[in-house]
């Protein structure tokens, strides 16, 4: 009898145990979904507004988001400065698109930067494309010619501090597909951080393009033609400094230093500037070249002797990037 007895409110002890976490599991608060969805609809006019800010601000100016100056050396100067300070004062930019605006500009602004103001005032139209095609092409829209509005479409809230929206141009018939808008909220204000366009045609064939550091490159001073085997560093017609090459891939070599020259005037390259060591030996690599992106980026073995050779005999003959020589102008 005792047993039963015991039994019994063993049974009764566990009975109650399930029925309060029953009454607890019951009494857990649920997600409002429909307050949650609520919510997220609310800020599709913020989103929006922001997103679309750069394109207003982009029609509001013609099209024109960035100018070439004279800089104190009568040199070019892309005034990456303004453009930047514009974008901030929209308060709808995020520093990450900043960055990578630098990142994008930053070929043309080193490529500008060798050419004189005066040239670049007097040249043909296209003459520095390669390197600066926004110059001379409305980037922002893919397209040498103005549209009449843009539109937004497809706002999506990817999470709750990420969304997207499409911008679509219209130049007078249907409505075209042009770039999509990636947005991320930054201390309670939503801000564009990229923009990707959706036609990539043209990134795509340059992309496909082999890269090879054969061919013709120049700074502000000299011309480098660069073969297989040999680099002639051409001063001008009437001095040409050679140097043999070591191929490493299609995309990299090391320069040999060498003093064999055609020239009429010594270049100063023989000077060992009191320097008892670091001098470029004959037949030693004085330097290893680097294909990127466009650019031929050099890396130089004897810095201390390239520095004095710079600051005492003539700058910008071996300058840290070299680029590609247009020569059809």
């Amino acid at each position: 009898m005792k047993k039963l007895v015991l039994i019994s409110i063993i049974l009764l002890t566990i009975s109650a145990c399930g029925e309060n976490k029953v009454k607890k599991t019951a009494s857990k608060p649920q997600p409002a979904v429909e307050d949650i969805k609520k919510n997220k609809s609310n800020e599709s006019p913020e989103i929006e507004k922001a997103g679309r800010s750069f394109y207003d601000w982009y029609f509001k100016h013609h099209f024109q988001y960035i100018n070439v100056l004279k800089d104190k050396n009568e040199k070019c100067l892309l005034d990456t400065t303004s453009y930047f300070r514009n974008l901030r004062k929209l308060k709808t930019v995020s520093e990450k698109f900043i960055a990578h605006e630098k990142s994008r500009l930053q070929g043309c602004a080193s490529f500008i930067a060798t050419i004189p103001y005066s040239e670049y005032e007097n040249a043909d139209a296209y003459t520095y494309d390669e390197y600066c095609l926004d110059l001379y092409y409305m980037y922002w829209i893919g397209s040498q010619e103005e549209p009449n509005s843009f539109s937004v479409k497809n706002l999506k809230l990817v999470s709750d501090d990420k969304a997207t929206l499409d911008i679509y141009l219209n130049y007078g018939g249907q409505d075209e597909a042009l770039s999509e808008v990636k947005l991320e909220k930054e201390n309670g204000l939503w801000k564009i951080v990229k923009i990707d366009f959706f036609k990539k045609e043209q990134k795509e064939q340059k992309e496909k393009v082999k890269e090879t550091f054969q061919g013709k490159w120049q700074n502000a001073m000299v011309t480098l033609s660069i073969g297989e085997t040999s680099l002639a560093f051409e001063y001008h017609g009437q001095c040409v400094y050679f140097y043999p090459v070591r191929k490493i891939s299609d995309t990299e070599f090391e320069m040999i230093w060498a003093r064999e020259m055609d020239c009429k005037f010594d270049n100063g390259t023989g000077n060992s500037f009191g320097l008892l060591k670091g001098v470029p030996e004959i037949g030693k690599p004085f330097a290893k070249f680097s294909l990127k992106d466009n650019i031929l980026k050099a890396d130089f073995y004897y810095k201390t002797w390239v520095r004095n050779y710079t600051e005492q005999v003539q700058k910008d003959v071996f300058t840290e990037m070299y680029f590609r020589k247009n020569e059809n102008n």
